[in-house]
């Protein structure tokens, strides 16, 4: 209540008489600052900013903030503090995160849809309302993308490997070798995230190959004994192409995928930087799907397999401590499973999250520093660590707000401010760690058009 009282109050002082909502572009990236300002305010006026979109349900999110201009009559949400409403204080992405529904709330509600006939994504519609005095003075739409007009798709058909290409706008007709990066989902299966993180990436200046290892026709219905041969299939087929630098292949996996690109780049030499983002160094058990009431169900048996042969997991035992070097019993476990990611041949990047009740990706990669310091790795490799995020970190700025919610099945964990601030910072992080692991100088592409 006495957060409504203030702002209630706030939007009593506001006079209207002269300011104007300016926008750099009504396009931008999923992962770029709102890029509106307000001008022509009287010094220390207030105003509100509500923004609005709907989820693939048809469902609408809501948040607002009031902000009290500066003495050059000026507001920019990037660096003017919110006063009251859905979040408070300095937040670049506070009307992103905050965002809250009017329905059923769901965990990642940024809407994820495909262009018709196309791989490429439709860009999600957010509405922006400037408000003065209770009264809606202005309204503009909103178009967040995660690739863009200057990206293009297609599929690659080659045999033994499922897998799209997004490229930049130019990368593949300029008669120039340019590093790419391979991309993998999480145990959702499918190819849909994996498409996700390529048309990020291609909207960063990578190009981006995205693949499968489960769950589509041809691959394994479960995450029982899956190959992680597709990863070297797909570097096999880039190494053909005339426009890639073979000298520059990466992977970037999310959840299992990060763990399928550690394992890859462990016995693959042709790999030159690995991105794990919640992965972990040594598998878990495998997962059977299709099973009620939560679909997933772990079993005692291995999730991966390389060349046919089965790679070590871990038990599951509630009460093993994978730090605790006096646990002999998790301390042996460890040693068996354990990737030999100390072969990798470049800088390896883990994306980790403290709170991550599904895949313990904080301590896993505590596990993974230690291990490396063991075998005296010389090379760049980086830890980015959310101690209050959970589970499913995201590189696109949306809703955070019900992100922990996946019902009572399945325990991710994280905040909204965490999750928040893993998004914003994350997704920055890992486009600036390719770019030198892989020597990229393509820049992102506008943020805003």
């Amino acid at each position: 209540m006495r957060r409504f009282a203030l702002l209630s109050l706030l939007l009593a002082c506001a006079n209207s008489h002269a300011a104007t909502l300016n926008i750099l572009s009504a396009d931008s990236r999923a992962d770029a600052p709102l890029g509106v300002s307000i001008s022509g305010m009287r010094p220390t006026d207030v105003v509100e900013l509500r923004l609005a979109m709907r989820d693939s349900k048809g469902t609408r999110w809501r948040s607002n903030a009031v902000y009290r201009a500066d003495l050059e009559g000026r507001v920019d949400p990037s660096t003017t503090a919110a006063e009251a409403g859905s979040y408070t204080g300095v937040d670049q992405t506070g009307l992103f995160w905050s965002m809250k529904p009017d329905g059923p709330g769901r965990p990642s509600p940024f809407l994820v849809k495909r262009r018709e006939g196309d791989l490429r994504f439709e860009p999600a519609i957010f509405t922006l309302d400037m408000v003065i005095e209770g009264k809606v003075v202005e309204t503009i739409e909103l178009r967040r993308w995660i690739d863009g007009e200057d990206v293009s798709a297609f599929t690659v058909k080659s045999p033994g490997l499922v897998a799209n290409i997004y490229a930049p706008r130019g990368v593949l007709t300029d008669g120039r070798r340019h590093p790419v990066v391979i991309t993998l989902g999480g145990s959702e299966g499918g190819i849909e995230s994996a498409n996700m993180y390529a048309a990020w990436l291609a909207s960063h200046g990578f190009l981006a190959m995205s693949v499968a290892y489960y769950r589509m026709p041809g691959l394994p219905t479960d995450l029982v004994r899956v190959p992680i041969d597709p990863v070297s299939v797909a570097v096999d087929w880039l190494q053909e192409q005339r426009y890639v630098d073979a000298s520059g292949i990466g992977v970037l996996g999310g959840s299992w995928g990060g763990t399928i690109a550690m394992a890859a780049a462990s016995h693959d030499q042709r790999l030159r930087a690995v991105v794990s983002i919640v992965g972990s160094p040594a598998p878990f058990r495998g997962i059977r799907r299709d099973i009620a009431p939560a679909d997933f169900r772990a079993v005692d048996e291995p999730g991966l397999t390389l060349k046919g042969k089965d790679l070590p997991f871990l038990p599951y035992r509630e009460d093993l401590r994978w730090l605790d070097e006096e646990d002999a019993t998790a301390q042996s476990a460890l040693k068996s499973a354990m990737l030999p990611i100390e072969n990798i041949n470049g800088p390896l990047m883990l994306v980790a999250a403290g709170d991550d009740r599904l895949g313990s990706s904080g301590e896993m990669a505590a596990v993974a520093s230690r291990y490396l310091a063991k075998h005296h790795r010389d090379t760049s490799d980086e830890i980015v660590y959310f101690s209050d995020a959970g589970h499913l970190i995201s590189p696109f700025w949306q809703p955070t707000s019900y992100r922990h919610d996946l019902g009572p099945y399945l325990q991710v964990g994280g905040t909204p401010e965490g999750y928040a601030r893993a998004d914003r910072e994350g997704g920055a992080a890992i486009i600036r760690f390719l770019r030198s692991a892989l020597k990229s100088d393509r820049e992102s592409l506008p943020s805003s058009k």
